[in-house]
């Protein structure tokens, strides 16, 4: 399906921006993956992007994984889906409480003598953009994802602090501390871990998003990439920490 046509189904719909729908869409066609895993997503904006993606280039499966509770939002993904006749390429699974029980089950499903064999050629991770789960979630991830996968994390600088709920996908704010609160979870899990796994390179930041390639270390050479807008807001960061 052609990007202009999907797009203009899911006008007004939450949360994936139209802009942030072509980078994954041009990201698929461009890559050509067989299997995509999305862990988190909500209404199924951005489901519905890489699905179109998919059914352009004429192949591929898409796994969508979220908590049981993503079934009371409206529109579904399985409405989004119908509507723009992407059913076919897209597998849901809603779970409790964590898409990690869920990874869990993958990986026992893909292994044999305690090897697990990768699955997927490209991951978004979108889910409650905690340092606990999604920490976890990568590590996870990273057994299922094959050589030359990419790995895409959203809300790299998202903050507890900055969320008006108390409670988001299961957690609880009142149960963090204020350290956690106040920093971004998900760019920690991106700088502590992927950045520094042997095995990760090709680093980009973009806007709120957070790339990464999976590359064996023989052949690693880390390169990061950060957009224009991302180093002004980065560098106006620094001149206010100085003036401090």
């Amino acid at each position: 399906m052609e990007f202009k046509k999907v797009a203009k189904k899911l006008e007004g719909i939450p949360y994936t921006q139209k802009e942030m729908g072509k980078v994954l869409y041009n990201h698929i066609i461009k890559q050509k993956p067989q299997n995509c895993l999305e862990l988190g997503f909500a209404h199924g904006v951005a489901s519905c992007y890489i699905s179109a993606a998919l059914h352009e280039n004429g192949f591929g499966k898409l796994t969508c994984v979220d908590l049981e509770t993503s079934q009371k939002l409206s529109p579904t993904l399985e409405d989004l889906l119908k509507d723009a006749g992407l059913s076919e390429f897209v597998k849901i699974q809603r779970e409790k409480n964590s898409y990690t029980w869920f990874l869990k089950k993958e990986i026992e499903e893909n292994s044999a003598n305690y090897q697990c064999i990768p699955k997927y050629d490209f991951v978004f991770i979108d889910g409650p953009k905690n340092w606990t789960i999604d920490g976890f979630a990568f590590f996870l991830v990273d057994k299922l994802l094959k050589e030359k996968g990419f790995i895409l994390f959203d809300d790299y600088r998202w903050r507890y602090r900055d969320y008006s709920k108390d409670i988001l996908d299961g957690i609880t704010a009142r149960s963090m501390s204020e350290d956690q609160i106040d920093q971004p979870n998900i760019e920690l899990v991106f700088n502590l871990l992927v950045m520094q796994h042997p095995d990760y390179s090709k680093f980009i930041i973009d806007e709120d998003w957070a790339w990464a390639q999976k590359i064996s270390s023989e052949n690693k050479q880390v390169q990061m990439i950060a957009t224009k807008s991302f180093r002004y807001r980065m560098l106006k960061k620094l001149k206010t920490l100085k003036r401090s």
